[in-house]
């Protein structure tokens, strides 16, 4: 079983990003917000708590990431999935 633990981000500057500890929490950013979460793993398959995230206005940013629920890891690919197993955008391991 390929391990969630690490950070994973969406470009080189590192925003959004997830980050996964070996005791099942999750901190991140969706580029602007702050992202808390918990996390359960099976297999190749994560599945996301409902998230606190801060509220804040961030003209220009998308902020998709905190729609995140269900997630497939593949080798340093993460596909990151909504509520209704939607793809929403894909994170790669740093």
């Amino acid at each position: 079983m390929e391990s969630v633990v690490g950070r994973w981000s969406s470009d080189e500057k590192g925003e959004p990003h997830l980050n996964f500890t070996e005791d099942g929490k999750v901190g991140g950013s969706d580029g602007c917000n702050g992202i808390g979460t918990t996390y359960e793993q099976d297999g190749s398959t994560v599945t996301l708590t409902r998230f606190a995230t801060t509220l804040k206005a961030c003209m220009g940013v998308d902020t998709w990431l905190r729609e995140a629920r269900h997630l497939e890891i593949d080798g340093e690919t993460m596909t990151v999935m909504n509520g209704d197993h939607e793809e929403i955008g894909t994170l790669t391991r740093d």
